[in-house]
């Protein structure tokens, strides 16, 4: 009997020294992927480092339609260049900036990226603007057209939700005059590379840029007063192919609001374009 308790007294102590090994093994293993966790979480919070300055390009085609709610609206294909260096840009710029916050709205505008953080980005671009079309400048449109210059910041509430704020200004003072516009955007990753983008914006700015915007000679524009006058949403989505190809297709919707709204005419205006992307990394 002392002999079997002394075996029941051994056997006992192995597993328990055994059972006791394996917690220390676990919990120091669960010690090390917590930290391995929480170092890559780290990682992912700190802002990516700065690339070096060189040249950057982008290069593509995109058919773009005026106005798809008019049997009146017009197609046409237009050439896509972007390029950056450093913290300067013009138009998308390259394949990382396309990733950031959440959406695609890009203008054909020298840009230069005061502040690019993960989170925060304030730029300040100067672009030619078409008073006839209120559109940026294209080669193959004419119409009087002015210097607009714009500062643009964007913030990200969430990993989905992101806001932003915009201020333009005609520098040349040719009747565009100003405006703030405020807007919100949500993300939505549909595949590991894929992504579909909804966004929402409402515009303020002066009667003398809401007369120019919808044309001096249009009946009533006389009367257009300071206030919001536009209200718009979108819906994009773009795609990664591979490391250097993307595509991309938007739709927006701008509604006419306010004292515009009163004015005859249509109020609405809905307009899309696709693209097809080539970036250089």
């Amino acid at each position: 009997m002392p002999a079997f308790a002394t075996f029941l007294f051994n056997t006992y102590r192995s597993v328990g020294v055994l059972l006791t090994l394996m917690l220390l093994s676990l919990t120091a293993h669960a010690q090390t992927a917590n930290d391995s966790m929480q170092t890559a979480q780290s990682s992912e919070a700190a802002d990516p480092p700065e690339l070096p300055a060189q040249v950057r390009y982008t290069l593509g085609l995109r058919l773009r339609s005026s106005d798809l709610s008019h049997l009146s609206g017009s197609s046409a294909l237009r050439p896509v260049l972007g390029l950056r260096y450093g913290r300067w840009r013009i138009g998308i710029g390259d394949g990382q900036e396309w990733l950031r916050f959440n959406s695609f709205r890009k203008e054909p505008a020298l840009t230069y990226q005061w502040i690019e953080k993960r989170d925060v980005s304030l730029g300040l671009s100067m672009r030619i603007h078409n008073l006839s079309t209120g559109q940026g400048f294209d080669l193959f449109e004419g119409g009087r057209k002015t210097l607009r210059s714009r500062a643009l910041a964007n913030a990200r509430i969430t990993d989905r939700w992101s806001a932003g704020i915009e201020w333009t200004q005609d520098l040349l003072n040719r009747g565009d005059s100003s405006s703030l516009g405020l807007g919100l955007a949500y993300a939505w990753p549909v595949t590991p590379h894929s992504e579909l983008s909804l966004n929402a914006g409402v515009t303020w700015a002066p009667a003398e840029h809401w007369r120019t915007s919808q044309g001096a000679a249009r009946v009533g524009a006389a009367s257009l007063r300071t206030g919001t006058g536009s209200v718009g949403s979108g819906l994009s989505y773009k795609h990664s192919l591979s490391a250097q190809w993307a595509w991309y297709g938007s739709l927006g919707v701008n509604k006419d609001v306010g004292s515009v709204a009163d004015l005859t005419g249509p109020h609405t205006l809905v307009n899309g374009q696709i693209g097809l992307l080539y970036f250089q990394r």
